[in-house]
């Protein structure tokens, strides 16, 4: 998020875009120096979102090995997710500091409260390791997504995004099977141990492999200029109110996901773990096609469709509770469908107010946490009344009107007043 400027003539570049290269105006070129910035800072969000993620379908054994009810284990997601909130908050300190130099310390604190947990496995840290992980992940995320909003044309950006979203399939492509197999050879704090071991060692080449950070000229980001941003473009609102809306209805489901498993299907450890890859690989496969097929076809037609896809995948879910295959395969719906109407939107974000997207990014990974959080409380809940049945009808419903919100508000450069 560049600084706000009277004089448009006079600004400067925006923080953190690396010098200009050799390929044509509109162009960036996909050299082996990019791709290995993407490969790190994809490996940092890896990180992040294996802590983040991990707890869901692993819930009851982290329950278990602590000797706490599973409802506390819930309390400390929501407690997670209500720290997301404090996005707007915390994201300006990027633009203050340098993107580089916020990621690479949101990395270094994350990494420190993970091992504490492998070095003291506890309830509280436990906790506090959830409670970090949402603080450092509403600063990483939106400080590399604005890097990559200022150094990627628009006709690229989808592809460059879609590449660090692997950092978020992967957490359960690789990490839930990995993290099954310690689990039961080892203890539930096992995977903390290597998870912030890949923490440190992102944070280290991300600080020696991307452009030194260069402060703003013209004063630097506030609150005051977020809010001034908000007042000034209301269509921010309406993009964090999209990215709330999906967040509600996944989180809805997806938080009791790994109690489902266990109850109706009997899955061990490892298949629980096995069983998640699947979702991990749909999730990587939608991640892949958002990327493609939104610069291709058009970033909001391939998002409403996918988000209509989505809450027709979310209805499936109760008829498949008759086996575990169809089960898989009507999750594996759900989250493909999903990540394209998630993933795809994010580069169509980056664009709405191009001169406040930083305020836009911190805004909408804000909204993001904010319905992970509702998600997270109102999920447990309809589980222990109506079951797969009524999480599945909420989550279809939160689906439908993030679809209408979008196609209602959300252009390419150009507001619509909500």
């Amino acid at each position: 998020m560049a600084p706000h400027r009277d004089n448009a003539a006079d600004a400067a570049p925006p923080s953190d875009v690396p010098a200009p290269a050799a390929p044509p105006p509109g162009e960036w070129a996909w050299d082996a120096r990019r791709v290995a910035q993407l490969g790190i800072l994809t490996a940092g969000r890896f990180c992040l979102n294996g802590v983040l993620r991990l707890v869901y379908p692993f819930a009851p054994a982290f329950a278990r090995g602590l000797g706490v009810p599973l409802p506390t284990i819930y309390g400390l997601i929501s407690l997670r997710n209500f720290t997301g909130l404090f996005s707007p908050l915390l994201a300006p300190l990027a633009e203050r500091f340098g993107r580089r130099a916020a990621m690479a310390v949101s990395l270094a604190i994350f990494s420190a409260t993970v091992l504490l947990v492998a070095a003291a496995p506890s309830v509280w840290t436990l906790g506090l390791a959830l409670v970090t992980v949402g603080a450092v992940k509403v600063i990483y995320d939106p400080a590399m997504q604005s890097y990559l909003g200022d150094a990627v044309p628009y006709a690229q950006r989808g592809r460059a995004l879609a590449v660090t979203e692997f950092g978020w399939s992967g957490a359960f492509l690789i990490g839930a099977p990995l993290t099954g197999w310690l689990i039961t050879r080892y203890d539930w704090s096992t995977p903390f141990l290597w998870l912030g071991i890949g923490g440190i060692s992102a944070a280290a080449l991300l600080w020696r492999t991307l452009p030194a950070a260069r402060r703003h000229d013209h004063g630097s980001v506030s609150i005051a200029y977020t809010w001034q941003m908000l007042r000034k473009h209301p269509v921010i609102w309406a993009a964090a109110l999209y990215m709330l809306l999906p967040l509600v209805a996944q989180e809805s489901l997806f938080i009791v996901y790994g109690d489902w498993m266990e109850s109706t299907f009997g899955l061990s450890l490892t298949g629980l773990g096995l069983a998640t890859t699947l979702i991990g690989l749909a999730e990587m496969t939608g991640e892949g096609t958002a990327g493609w097929s939104v610069d291709r076809f058009g970033k909001r037609p391939v998002v409403i469709l996918a988000g209509l896809l989505t809450a027709a995948a979310f209805l499936l879910v109760p008829f498949s509770v008759g086996s575990l295959p169809t089960a898989l395969a009507a999750l594996v719906g759900v989250f493909f469908f999903f990540e394209i109407a998630v993933v795809g939107a994010i580069p169509l974000l980056t664009e709405i107010v191009p001169e406040a997207r930083g305020a836009v990014m911190s805004m909408t990974f804000g909204a993001m946490a904010a319905g992970r959080t509702i998600g997270s409380i109102v999920g447990p809940f309809v589980w222990a009344r109506a079951g797969v049945v009524g999480n599945s009808l909420v989550a279809a419903t939160v689906m439908v009107l993030a679809v209408l919100v979008l196609a209602r508000w959300l252009r390419e450069g150009r507001e619509v007043s909500p």
